[in-house]
């Protein structure tokens, strides 16, 4: 299982990694990139660097390439700019509460927030950097957002997405005591439906399924998808509360229905809407992106590489020898 701070890496990246284009053909001294007339720094792209391989894992993971790493935090950096000058204009903001709310949803997925720190740290995001790179990661969301909010779903694609993830919205918790006879079954069928509390003991005594015997038979609440065939038209035909009797190729089954659980499409649709649209979500945010920089234009020293306009990095100029770090206040 990917760590949670990797998903919000690759969220982010996946975001940020867009077509823009490099307009400006002029350079300043010291600078390791311009966007517009706003300038990034050779000292702030060290301070960048030099900070993110301090931690020993990151060292030890990114710090192997350390002219790739450059080029990517500069990358970042420049994305950076143009999240905020679109930001600026169409009047979008992160708050502190925002910045603090997305934080405390990030170190929820991590297991707390030391251990999101040290997540982040050991990706390059060194703790002291963390808020400043939630604040672009949420102004980003806030931007994507407002692009999308007009664009129409189907009831159609809707009700299909809903069907597609229908193992989350419908399910049934079971208890169940298997057995090899029906004539077992019968008679164990006909103790629980005059007496249901010795339903537990019933199953510690004579299920042959060992991973739900201790456990009063409970088989939780399971889609259809995850049960044979049989067992599943059975359970989710049947009322809660209900006993039954259930032939599958495993053997002869005793059933408590105990209960059905359905999630209705209204209650889910934001939520299929959100995953309909993130393709076109992710456009509308690149091409945005891709819009703002071709008005400023996006220049990179040719000591790092060069802005590649096909998807939003710093590129290693080819055939030209690279440095392994920016070297503080030399010219570009």
């Amino acid at each position: 299982m990917r760590k949670p701070w990797t998903r919000v890496l690759a969220a982010v990246a996946g975001a940020l990694i867009v077509g823009v284009s490099a307009s400006a053909c002029t350079s300043s001294p010291g600078a390791a990139a311009l966007v517009g007339d706003d300038r990034i720094s050779v000292d702030t792209l060290q301070a960048f660097v030099n900070r993110a391989l301090a931690d020993p894992q990151a060292a030890q993971q990114l710090g192997q390439d350390r002219a790739k790493f450059t080029r990517d935090q500069l990358g970042r950096l420049i994305n950076d700019v143009l999240i905020t000058k679109i930001a600026a204009r169409d009047g979008i903001d992160a708050s502190p509460a925002d910045i603090d709310q997305q934080l405390s949803q990030f170190a929820q997925q991590a297991g707390g927030q030391a251990q999101l720190d040290q997540q982040a740290a050991a990706a390059g995001i060194p703790v002291k950097d963390l808020r400043t790179f939630i604040r672009y990661f949420v102004l980003q969301q806030k931007i994507a957002d407002r692009l999308i909010v007009d664009v129409p779903v189907s009831d159609a694609d809707l009700q299909a997405a809903y069907q597609k993830n229908i193992d989350s919205y419908d399910q049934v918790n079971t208890a169940h005591i298997l057995v090899a006879t029906k004539k077992l079954a019968d008679s164990i069928l006909a103790q629980v439906k005059a007496n249901p509390s010795l339903f537990a003991a019933l199953a510690k005594k004579y299920s042959t399924d060992p991973g739900s015997k201790d456990k009063g038979g409970n088989l939780g609440f399971q889609p259809a998808s995850g049960l044979v065939k049989p067992f599943a038209d059975a359970i989710f035909a049947a009322k809660p509360g209900t006993y039954l009797e259930v032939h599958s190729q495993f053997g002869w089954h005793v059933v408590h229905v105990i209960a059905h659980r359905i999630t209705p499409l209204a209650q889910v649709a934001d939520q299929l809407k959100a995953q309909i649209l993130a393709p076109k979500r992710q456009q509308l945010l690149a091409s945005a992106l891709t819009a703002e920089s071709r008005k400023d234009g996006v220049y990179v020293s040719p000591r790092y590489g060069t802005w590649n306009s096909a998807n939003g990095t710093v590129a290693p100029l080819s055939g030209k020898s690279e440095l392994s770090s920016p070297a503080p206040g030399s010219s570009s």
